[in-house]
């Protein structure tokens, strides 16, 4: 058991590849998408203030799970104790802040056409996040790697 133990502890593979996206690669995508939104419908601005509102909260809310994003990989990649909680919870915001958005085009009053516009696309970034975040919960659920590291960091603190 102690040779299994050790072939299984430590942030290497998989969970590896989790703390990078959670640190780096997410909260980059994040604001990337961010900064292109806000350029792509600037000049509306003026015209239409509910795409501002929409911006503003849509992007209040991504910067929000920017830092939640690079906190949950943080304490995943230093193995602190609860990081594994923590990445659930980021997962369960990522997953209903997908929900959310699909929302917030009516929620702002845009109007109907640009609802229409705005649905499509945001319905497949759900099913997208929704497919993405499912397949990392399962992961963290059934890894050894996971479980073994994680479990020993519980147990050290």
């Amino acid at each position: 058991m102690k040779g299994e133990e050790k072939q299984y502890k430590g942030v290497r593979g998989w969970l590896l590849l989790l703390c990078i996206n959670l640190t780096i690669l997410d909260p980059f995508a994040m604001l990337f998408n961010l900064v292109s939104i806000t350029h792509l419908t600037k000049p509306n601005f003026d015209t239409s203030p509910p795409l501002l509102h929409l911006v503003l909260i849509g992007g209040t809310c991504s910067l929000a799970l920017m830092v939640f994003s690079v906190y949950a990989g943080i304490s995943l990649w230093k193995v602190l104790p609860n990081a594994i909680s923590t990445v659930k919870k980021y997962f369960f915001a990522v997953f209903f802040y997908s929900l959310f958005s699909t929302l917030l085009p009516s929620l702002v009053g845009l109007p109907e056409k640009a609802q229409a516009d705005f649905a499509a696309n945001t319905a497949l970034n759900s099913l997208i996040t929704a497919l993405y975040v499912a397949a990392w919960f399962v992961y963290l659920n059934r890894s050894r790697r996971v479980k073994t590291t994680y479990e020993s960091a519980k147990t050290a603190k």
